[in-house]
């Protein structure tokens, strides 16, 4: 069996050799009986949904040969014990199988490539994201292994989903993936069967469903955070979430998955907005009026009284009328120093002071991304060791700059920059402009 990986190729040269696969992903994805759109602008959309799924398969196969990782290694937990967000992804991909294999032997091509493209959205902008740390910097070797594992897992039963619809990228994918690594596998993805009876022991429909709702929390922090102009990298205090279904479970883990994708210092769970915010229920007329009709008076004076009952479903009842999630609208009004969102039920209300020392907080996440951009444009592979000089630091900042530097593969150097750096800028943070500058630390790596 071979120890290391190939080298993932870059996506435009792969375009090149296996356009035909992104003409197939765009006539795929069209409805036969519209016009089928074919021009410059559909054949970009569908290269560059394509180059989602390409840039997390480039991910692993980099991350993967760093670590020496390989699917015989020794440790991996099982499924069952793996972290929530594992379990997540491989049910996710458990319940896309059997909608694709359902939609294909339909001849639905439509609605098994709009599946594939949301599975692999959510693969990128949601499992990878929150899990890129433990691939590149984890200290636990357990768990390392559990998202590699989870990660090749996912994609391999990804590309065997999408063979019939790009035979060409998803064979390649398939040689670099399990061919390189056993050489006992079937020579190409096209001799494995469909992955759906190999996935369907992984589905958890209740993991999903509590996942759904947390990304919708999501959703709803980062407007809270757009609104009040608060940065993604800027720390926050606190988050609280009031659940439209009272019987959902939201473990600690899951909220503890929603606090470090917000940047909060934790998340609690609140039996419903009132404890934060006032709520005010505005009937909506247009809705209810032939419905009600003589009753509409007794609701609006309810309505106004604020005599309303909140229902578990999302419903709420008003002078003793009961009115679905979908015939109100509730207007919510936060309290001094945070900001509410709500939807279909689901309250989100954060915590937008900001104290000194999460201001320094979000100044140290400033001066990180400043160095990683530093290392990049230095052209230093993801594994080099550096020499890290930085000036001007004020008191509040420079208790983070150990953290900074572990974070960026550095050894803090004190004292002047000196002339000979490999390269230098100028980080700007909220307490004001930092200069930065690194240098190879001979033996690198």
């Amino acid at each position: 069996m071979h120890k290391s990986w190939g080298n993932a190729i870059d996506f435009d040269e792969a375009a090149e050799r296996m356009g035909v696969d992104v003409m197939r992903w765009m006539f795929a994805k069209a409805r036969p009986e519209d016009n089928i759109l074919f021009g410059w602008h559909a054949a970009d959309e569908a290269r560059r949904e394509l180059l989602v799924l390409w840039n997390v398969y480039a991910f692993f196969a980099t991350y993967a040969r760093l670590a020496g990782w390989t699917p015989e290694r020794t440790g991996t937990p099982a499924v069952a014990d793996r972290p929530a967000l594992d379990r997540w992804i491989l049910s996710r991909a458990a319940g896309t199988a059997a909608v694709v294999e359902d939609r294909l032997r339909d001849v639905d091509a439509v609605g098994a490539t709009r599946a594939l493209s949301e599975f692999m959205d959510g693969l990128s902008t949601w499992y990878l994201r929150l899990s890129r740390r433990r691939f590149s910097r984890s200290d636990d070797p357990a768990d390392q292994a559990a998202a590699f594992a989870t990660l090749h897992e996912a994609l391999v039963a990804t590309i065997r989903m999408l063979a019939p619809i790009l035979p060409f990228a998803t064979d390649a994918m398939y040689q670099n993936l399990v061919v390189a690594v056993d050489p006992a596998a079937p020579d190409s993805v096209h001799l494995t069967p469909f992955p759906t009876g190999d996935l369907a022991g992984h589905r958890d429909a209740g993991l999903e469903a509590a996942m759904a709702t947390v990304q919708r929390a999501v959703d709803l922090a980062r407007t809270l955070r757009s609104t009040a102009r608060l940065k993604t990298r800027q720390p926050l205090a606190q988050a609280w979430i009031a659940l439209p279904d009272r019987g959902l479970a939201v473990g600690e883990k899951l909220l503890r998955l929603m606090a470090d994708e917000i940047n909060v210092k934790s998340v609690t769970v609140i039996a419903d907005g009132s404890e934060l915010v006032e709520r005010r229920v505005k009937p909506l007329l247009p809705k209810i009026g032939k419905r009600l009709g003589a009753a509409i008076p007794a609701v609006m004076a309810a309505a106004r009284d604020g005599a309303v009952t909140f229902e578990a479903d999302g419903s709420v009842t008003l002078g003793g009328v009961t009115l679905a999630p979908d015939e109100v609208e509730i207007q919510a009004t936060p309290r001094p120093g945070t900001a509410v969102a709500h939807d279909d039920g689901l309250v989100v209300v954060i915590d937008t002071e900001l104290t000194p020392a999460l201001r320094a907080e979000g100044d140290a996440r400033d001066l990180q991304r400043a160095i990683q951009d530093l290392r990049r444009d230095a052209g230093l592979d993801l594994d080099e060791r550096i020499e890290l000089w930085v000036d001007g630091a004020d008191a509040a900042l420079s208790p983070h700059l150990a953290d900074v530097a572990a974070d960026t593969l550095a050894d803090l150097v004190t004292g002047p920059i000196p002339v000979d750096a490999d390269a230098q800028a100028t980080a700007e943070v909220g307490a004001g402009s930092v200069r930065i500058a690194l240098r190879r630390k001979s033996g690198g790596r």
